[in-house]
Parts: C-alpha cells; sequence; structure tokens
C-alpha cells in the first residue's frame, strides 16, 4: 500500500511539475477566457490543498474502524468526471498572476518530499479528526492522500486544457 502510495504521489506531482516546466512564464499566466483561472493559479491552488492535506497526514489520528481506503474509489469517481464543474472553497482559492514559474516548482517539490516522508513514516489506516469535507466524513491518511492525487490529476487535466486554448 505505501510503495503505491508514494509512486502515485510522485508520478502526479512529477507529471505537474514537467507540464508547469514546459511552459513559459507568459503562457503559466495568461488566461485562457475571461473568468478562468490561469495555469499558474491553478497550480497555485493545487500547492494551497497540498499544504493543507500535508498539515492534515502529519496531524493526529485515530485507529480506524473500516476498511481504510473505502472512500478512494468515491473520491476517485468525483475527482475524475471532468463533466463536473467543481468551485474552490475560500480557503484554498489561488493569488492572482503573475506566478514565478520557479517557485511553483520548487514549492511542488518541497512538498512531494514532506508527503513523501510522512508516507514513509506514518501509519496511512488512521483516521484523521480534526477536519473533514462536508458530506464525506472523516478521511483516514491513505484517503487524503489520495484525495490529494486524483485533485492533482483533475487539475493537470486543466492545465492541459488551458495549454491548448493559449
Amino acid at each position: 500500500m505505501k510503495i503505491e502510495t508514494l509512486n502515485e504521489v510522485t508520478e502526479t506531482t512529477n507529471e505537474l511539475s514537467n507540464i508547469i516546466s514546459s511552459m513559459s512564464e507568459e503562457q503559466l499566466n495568461k488566461s485562457p477566457f475571461k473568468g478562468s483561472w490561469t495555469a499558474g493559479q491553478v497550480t497555485d491552488h493545487i500547492s494551497q490543498s497540498f499544504g493543507g492535506v500535508i498539515q492534515i497526514v502529519n496531524d493526529g489520528a485515530v485507529p480506524t474502524e473500516r476498511e481504510p481506503g473505502k472512500k478512494i474509489e468515491l473520491i476517485k469517481s468525483i475527482f475524475l468526471d471532468f463533466a463536473t464543474k467543481m468551485t474552490s472553497p475560500d480557503f484554498v482559492l489561488p493569488s492572482q498572476p503573475p506566478h514565478k514559474k520557479e517557485v511553483l516548482i520548487a514549492d511542488l517539490n518541497t512538498m512531494k518530499n514532506q508527503l513523501t516522508e510522512a508516507i514513509k513514516t506514518l501509519d496511512l489506516t488512521e483516521t484523521h479528526m480534526n477536519f473533514e469535507i462536508p458530506g464525506f466524513g472523516k478521511f483516514t491518511r491513505l484517503e487524503w492522500i489520495n484525495f490529494l492525487i486524483y485533485h492533482m490529476q483533475r487539475h493537470i487535466h486543466q492545465i492541459k486544457n488551458i495549454q491548448q486554448l493559449i
């Protein structure tokens, strides 16, 4: 379980970093249409979410009385349904452009390293008790990490669409 989770975090974060690296600073900060986020804003939003999940994963947790990955398929089905539009909670809204490519990539790498360390050292089957997404109930550390993975994959899809439009 830990090896697969580590691999998914690494592969997904590296894919995002590679896409951002391939864009110029101008492309990173260009909005494809009125009201849309830029690729830089999407990446900033991911970084904010990433930081929040790292805090949650490293926070106190208790033994789980259910299958620790029970909610992963639900999380995956929601985030990878690209036909469904979602709105970001205010606490992870991105800052306004311009965004610096080097800063975004460095932030992603730092957070990937922090999450990698947490995965290696913590019991992923435990349930985090201090924060939950309304309607989902409490998540285990494993489910929070998968929440982050599928959230990133959703936004990688969005950034690829932005690239085609700019």
